[in-house]
């Protein structure tokens, strides 16, 4: 019996096979962008080889598949996603276009905040004019105020999808997570007098205050749900085709999984999945390897993604922005840069310094190295440049490299600088590295944190090979890389091992002390929104006993607006238990001195998480172990070039720096003065040198 996990990413797509047993095997194989399913078939392929079995029966054996895409971010970014057009209540039609305050720099990078004049807003995502106002009010406590017309409303609805040719509609009313009676009729309407067009509603997607950022979640999830649902029909049936019998899962940014047929109905929820698949999978090794806090760290060929695991589980977060529209979904918060393998470097010209990023090469040319076509010098060249990657031995020697092409491309870049092309890689390097850690920094000490607490785990392709260097910089003396070989799939990992989750929440205005009236609406709340979590989680196809419910309290100072706390709720709830909670987590977070003693308290939300566990056994590395090591000039920044053992395969015991140790789908670098060992799991340990070591 067989758990597969796939995950396409910009460069790479991933596969992973673990058995009941806890063996475990990976595939790797360029994406095609074009046609992602054969990217995902070809890996399977490579999969089922490896297992010595032809893919049928493969699939046939496998239990559970679970699948992460980059469909719906690539719509957004690309600006490929359907016609949509928004549906609102009347006087609202134009929420979407006058967005906050902090649209033109929302998501930016800080030094596009400081550059006024190149601010800008981002494209609309509805076709312009696409927008019919329906006379409708629901107030704030849920009452209907006027009436919906339904007759009339979908009569005008029909008329603006014919006049612009619209895939999809997004019917995001006034209040509606309140009330959301006048949006399922709707919807209900529109089903059966449009029923080849996309249909979101505000209720459905996120049923949250705040009327842009539920405007923009409806209106995005209608803008990649067309493309989303058509590549999952056609990868379902592929797979069914080639021999699977189970459902395929999908992975959501929330860190779980879905079926195919319920993602695809939210599908905005599948935004950011591959990330979100190596949190997943990062928390449950940290489980099992017994460490409560954690940096994880995922440096793929285009970019570098980094989220925290605190006491076993990953951190969520409030707010995701995606091209500058800020939406409220429930999803694990990982911030991501463009700071991978793929990333191109160049000459500022306004400065005459080296620049590394935002830019990637993608799969496609891809990096000089990989000799299809790129000119254009990368983080993989320099690593070629400086003997980080030998050309004979990446992926297992199935994709050698041109290490001339390597030198062409960084020497180009090195003559306009006026260095030498190992002090123009090795400047590449530093910068990768140093942009890697100012983002470690700021998910870590901006959330008040300190990084020298915590382990890092380096995974992706290029993650083990930078790690040492990233690692050192943001302070971090302990880097793990988890499966060995199997860092680079990681997240593939996790969106095998994912349990099926369905968040459900519910806006309440709940003033502490949770006493009488206070303390009943506090305890229906929770009764109301663990039951809606039940309820969604049993028409995806899972009840019973097997499913479990855990609900947080959304919690903050009164009018504080812009800060909040998620706070477990002890069931059975208990006010004065909760709001005990809320203080030692407000100091723990703000400091002793940060409690306002004369603020009430407030739950302004409830938020359940119902979930069925995946039971997946931890997987046991099955790297291949090294014979004596041979021996290679590497460039070490800092220290130039050093005789430096290779290792092919995991060491059997402990490695001192400076060493390369090369896996069939990644490199880990040991500079000097650093140590790496496996640990009790097989996992490999680097232990950095301090900085008077160093």
């Amino acid at each position: 019996m067989y758990y597969l996990g796939v995950d396409i990413g910009g460069t790479f797509t991933d596969c992973v096979l673990v058995d009941r047993d806890g063996a475990h095997r990976t595939a790797k194989v360029l994406s095609t962008k074009v046609d992602p399913v054969s990217g995902v078939l070809a890996g399977l392929e490579r999969l089922a080889e490896a297992e010595g079995l032809d893919l049928t029966t493969l699939l046939a054996r496998t239990s559970r598949f679970g699948h992460g895409t980059t469909i719906g971010t690539n719509a957004v970014l690309e600006r490929s996603g359907a016609r949509v057009g928004l549906v609102a209540t009347a006087g609202h039609g134009s929420a979407l276009g006058m967005m906050r305050g902090a649209g033109r720099v929302a998501g930016r990078s800080i030094e596009e905040v400081f550059a006024v004049h190149g601010s800008r807003l981002p494209e609309p995502i509805t076709v312009r004019g696409a927008v019919a106002e329906v006379h409708e009010r629901v107030d704030a406590t849920g009452a209907v105020v006027v009436d919906l017309d339904t007759e009339q409303a979908v009569e005008d609805i029909t008329r603006l999808i014919a006049e612009h040719r619209l895939d999809s509609v997004a019917i995001a009313l006034l209040w509606s997570f309140a009330n959301a009676k006048h949006e399922r009729a709707l919807a209900e309407a529109l089903a059966a007098a449009a029923p080849d067009v996309f249909v979101s509603t505000s209720s459905a997607v996120s049923p949250r205050l705040g009327e842009y950022e539920r405007t923009v979640a409806t209106v995005m999830n209608g803008y990649v749900g067309p493309a989303c649902s058509r590549y999952l029909g056609r990868l379902a049936g592929a797979l069914g085709d080639a021999g699977l019998t189970e459902p395929l899962l999908v992975m959501q940014s929330n860190g779980g999984v879905l079926p195919a047929e319920a993602a695809a109905a939210t599908s905005l929820g599948t935004i950011d999945s591959g990330p979100a698949g190596g949190l997943t999978g990062v928390a449950a090794l940290a489980r099992a390897y017994g460490h409560d806090r954690v940096v994880a760290t995922d440096m793929g060929g285009t970019s570098f993604d980094i989220g925290l695991v605190i006491d076993g589980k990953p951190v969520l977060a409030e707010d995701n922005v995606i091209d500058q529209y800020t939406y409220r979904l429930p999803h694990l918060a990982v911030k991501t840069i463009a700071c991978g393998g793929g990333t191109l470097a160049r000459l500022d010209e306004a400065t005459g310094g080296l620049r590394v990023g935002p830019r990637s090469a993608g799969a496609e040319p891809g990096p000089a190295c990989y000799g299809r076509g790129g000119t254009e010098p990368t983080v993989t060249d320099a690593d070629v440049v400086l003997g980080f990657l030998r050309p004979e031995a990446f992926l297992a020697g199935r994709m050698p490299l041109d290490r001339e092409a390597a030198l062409r491309a960084v020497g180009g870049l090195a003559a306009r600088l006026g260095l030498s092309v190992e002090e123009t890689a090795a400047g590449i390097l530093e910068i990768n590295n140093m942009r890697a850690a100012t983002a470690i920094r700021q998910q870590t000490l901006e959330r008040g944190h300190d990084p020298r607490d915590y382990l890092l785990y380096a995974y992706g392709g290029a993650g083990p090979v930078h790690a040492f260097g990233y690692a050192a910089e943001s302070g971090v003396r302990e880097v793990v890389i988890p499966l060995g070989n199997g860092a680079s799939t990681l997240s593939a990992y996790g969106i095998a091992s994912g349990d099926v989750v369905q968040y459900k929440e519910l806006e309440r205005g709940l003033l502490a002390p949770f006493e009488g009236a206070q303390a009943e609406a506090l305890a229906a709340g929770v009764a109301e929104v663990t039951a809606a979590a039940r309820a969604d989680l049993a028409a995806a196809g899972f009840d019973g006993d097997q499913v479990v419910v855990e609900v947080d309290a959304l919690m903050r100072f009164r009018e504080q607006l812009m800060h909040s706390l998620e706070v477990p709720v002890r069931l059975p709830a208990d006010g004065a238990q909760l709001l005990a909670d809320f203080d030692v987590e407000y100091v723990r977070r703000y400091g002793a001195g940060g409690t306002a003693m004369f603020q009430a308290v407030e739950v302004f939300a409830l938020r359940a998480r119902a979930s069925v566990a995946s039971d997946i056994p931890v997987p046991v590395s099955g790297d291949e172990r090294a014979a004596e090591p041979a021996r290679a000039d590497v460039y070490w920044p800092g220290r130039g070039w050093t005789a430096t053992d290779v290792f092919s395969g995991a060491p059997a015991g402990a490695v001192s720096g400076p060493a390369l140790v090369e896996l069939a789908h990644t490199t880990i670098a040991v500079p000097p003065g650093a140590t790496l060992s496996t640990g009790s799991h097989h996992e490999l340990r680097l232990q950095l040198a301090s900085p008077k070591e160093s």
